[in-house]
């Protein structure tokens, strides 16, 4: 575990945080393909999704959505990403706190952050999905009042993957 100072979270606005987001959104992918190839013995095709992340990383800038670092020192060192999912409702994406630096708080701040600005958006409701597996995760998810639910219509897990994935809500 990596000693951390100070731990700044950064909206982002705009591209030129790019690179950094990037960066991190591949070194996420390459977490999530390691996760799955154990557990399910499957690997997304990351390269795409996160070239389409980057194409459109506009739909996580103001006014509907958000896209926050946590930074230590000049680096980025997780990442939250807040979009419109439907009507009155945002969607939790690319959670994802480096290893050396999970527990400091960090994964918390980034949560707090993204669910005070859908409720500033005027979101009614967020929802998220993650495999079963990340037992962690959920674990904070249930402190932050997220709920389990049936998978949301809007849900982009594989049908074949859908018993093995969690689905969860919090509602304002």
């Amino acid at each position: 575990m990596t000693q951390v100072r100070t731990i700044r979270i950064n909206r982002v606005t705009d591209r030129k945080w790019q690179p950094q987001i990037r960066a991190l959104e591949a070194e996420y992918f390459d977490w999530v393909n390691t996760q799955l190839d154990a557990e399910f013995q499957i690997r997304l095709d990351t390269g795409s999704m996160l070239s389409q992340d980057m194409n459109e990383l506009e739909r996580y800038f103001p006014p509907t959505g958000g896209l926050f670092l946590a930074m230590v020192d000049d680096g980025a060192v997780g990442m939250i990403f807040l979009t419109k999912l439907r009507e009155g409702g945002g969607q939790i994406r690319r959670m994802y706190v480096r290893d050396s630096y999970r527990r400091h708080g960090i994964a918390r701040a980034l949560f707090e952050v993204a669910i005070l600005l859908a409720r500033d958006i005027g979101y009614t409701h967020l929802l998220l999905e993650s495999p079963k597996s990340w037992t962690g995760a959920h674990a904070l998810y249930h402190e932050m009042n997220f709920k389990s639910v049936p998978m949301y219509p809007e849900g982009e897990v594989p049908e074949h993957l859908r018993p093995y994935w969690v689905f969860m809500q919090l509602d304002f």
